[in-house]
């Protein structure tokens, strides 16, 4: 009963977030902003892909987070390369929020487990996909055309993860 609570508390804190992030960011996030939540996120996704790979028997869903751990983790290290040329230090390990997500992730099993990953797929991309939008107007020309470029891809896994098995699986 606490982890569903605690998930339930997480979901909800996570679609606030989602609303209040879409009005706050309409003016670009300092890119020590950005570079910490986009950071923290991609990181969130790569973990919840490795856990999906571990975790799920749904080729869809295993498929989806192969492409999540390559993706994300690639934009991480690009990320995290622009941002050390400007001086600014992007996070090497989840926050407590972050890891929370994660482990809340990694109490469910299967059929539970694919239903929760496809929604938090969708939930952060939609996050994702804000936070981006935003940073794409940055001053700093380099966060703007990083943020420009990756936009299309997040897009693109936000798409993907509305049509997750798990997602509209009856009973799921």
């Amino acid at each position: 009963m606490s982890i569903q609570k605690t998930i339930l508390f997480l979901a909800l804190t996570g679609v606030s977030t989602a609303s209040l992030a879409a009005e706050a960011e309409k003016t670009p996030p300092a890119p020590s902003v950005f570079v910490k939540k986009a950071s923290l996120d991609g990181m969130t996704e790569v973990e919840a892909g490795k856990l999906a790979l571990s975790k799920s028997q749904d080729p869809a869903i295993r498929g989806f987070a192969e492409r999540m751990v390559s993706d994300h983790g690639r934009a991480n290290a690009e990320l995290a390369s622009l941002a050390k040329s400007k001086g600014i230090a992007a996070p090497k390990e989840l926050d407590a929020e972050h890891k929370a997500m994660v482990s809340a992730l990694n109490a469910k099993s299967g059929g539970d487990f694919d239903h929760a990953y496809a929604e938090h797929m969708q939930m952060d991309h939609s996050k994702a996909i804000s936070l981006f939008e935003s940073a794409a107007g940055s001053s700093d020309r380099d966060f703007a055309q990083f943020a420009e470029k990756t936009l299309p891809t997040l897009k693109e896994h936000k798409q993907l993860a509305e049509k997750l098995p798990g997602k509209s699986a009856p009973g799921g």
